[in-house]
């Protein structure tokens, strides 16, 4: 699989970016999760090669607004014999609170990976205002995956609680490239979306997700990595 076509920001935050739970009062707390997904996409596009994927990580809250933590992922980048096996991001950040219902968390992230000899790892700072269920946010990296340039991701999130403590949670991006011509078509930007169902049992989340891009198979370098597709996943949290 080529990375180029992948270009990483989900999952997650599987935001696509991997996220903390943060706590803005109290002391220090450690949380972890492991999970499993039928297919990583990130920012709409697959990072798996349409395959299943094995996630976990780990989070610091010092009950400050100040988090630290990393999240890795089984990812499949081949380049000939030389293959990209997992990813690995290290962030940290501050969250706060303005009111009752706005909240904000400001960050910097580094995606690492490990497996082959390409030059892949690159570096996002990331910004977000939440308004009850909306959030609106922003991610920046100065030189993006793979020497590509300057990059911008702005985007909307809103979540619904339904009945039967189901939660419903739409993502709405734009990848936005400076200094490339991104998709294979000569393209410079494409957006990506998601629409997921989940529940929690107890520290057990199932979730079921469409995942896509509105890049074509054709603008998608003649793969299907960025088409509409759903994701089931199921992550323990502890």
């Amino acid at each position: 699989m080529n990375k180029i076509a992948a270009v990483m920001a989900s999952g997650a935050f599987a935001l696509g970016m991997a996220s903390a739970t943060h706590a803005v009062e109290g002391g220090f707390s450690a949380s972890g999760n492991l999970g499993v997904v039928t297919d990583y996409k990130f920012r709409g596009i697959s990072q798996s090669d349409g395959g299943a994927a094995v996630q976990g990580g780990v989070d610091l809250d010092f009950g400050n607004g100040v988090y630290l933590g990393t999240w890795a992922s089984q990812v499949d980048f081949a380049y000939g014999a030389d293959e990209t096996d997992y990813e690995q991001d290290i962030y940290g950040g501050y969250a706060g609170e303005v009111s009752d219902t706005v909240s904000y968390d400001v960050g910097y992230i580094y995606y690492a990976y490990h497996g082959s000899d390409w030059d892949e790892d690159y570096q996002e700072v990331y910004g977000s205002v939440s308004v009850s269920d909306l959030t609106l946010g922003l991610a920046y990296s100065d030189d993006y995956w793979a020497e590509t340039g300057t990059f911008y991701y702005p985007y909307a999130e809103y979540s619904f609680a339904l009945p039967a403590d189901l939660s419903l949670d739409l993502h709405l991006g734009a990848n936005m490239f400076d200094d490339v011509a991104f998709l294979s078509d000569g393209s410079d930007s494409y957006i990506d979306y998601s629409v997921s169902v989940g529940r929690d049992f107890g520290g057990l989340n199932l979730s079921a997700s469409l995942v896509g891009t509105d890049a074509s198979e054709e603008e998608c370098w003649d793969t299907d990595w960025c088409e509409a597709s759903v994701i089931a996943g199921a992550t323990y949290s502890w």
